[in-house]
């Protein structure tokens, strides 16, 4: 069952970051980001980053799992704050990379969860957290600097 799961985890991983990858780098680049947009994402990645770092640096605890959940269900209504802009700005296929994301954020949430239940000391759960602090790290340094600054 676990091994079953830790694929399930490693798939569901690797197709959100190809998805995140192209979204990133077709879509956001072709269009530009406004500072909502710009700050919005670092805050997405922000939240599941605090998240993921439950399971990996805690066991699960019928407090911590409560928490874990709060933040799971929280990070999942954060990433749709901007579908307003989405609306307009976006075209079709992005709109489907999105829509394809915010299935594979919950997805992902609910594996981790699990799988820390089952086997805490996991190391994809000690790993993913890193992985998804240098990706937010990305994001700010290259839409809140790099580019507000080339921009003007």
């Amino acid at each position: 069952m676990i091994e079953v799961l830790r694929f399930v985890l490693t798939g569901l991983g690797l197709t959100q970051a190809i998805l995140m990858l192209v979204d990133e780098g077709i879509f956001h680049h072709k269009r530009g980001l406004e500072k909502f947009e710009r700050w919005g994402h670092v805050a997405d990645t922000g939240l599941f980053f605090i998240a993921i770092s439950v399971p990996a640096l805690f066991a699960p605890t019928t407090l911590l799992i409560s928490i874990y959940g709060v933040l799971a269900v929280a990070s999942c209504l954060l990433i749709t704050k901007d579908e307003w802009i989405h609306a307009e700005a976006c075209e079709p296929l992005e709109h489907w990379c999105h829509a394809m994301l915010f299935i594979l954020h919950g997805a992902l949430l609910a594996v981790i969860g699990v799988l820390w239940n089952l086997q805490p000391d996991l190391p994809e759960l000690k790993a993913l957290p890193v992985a998804v602090f240098f990706w937010g790290l990305y994001q700010h340094l290259y839409w809140n600097v790099y580019y507000v600054r080339s921009s003007h």
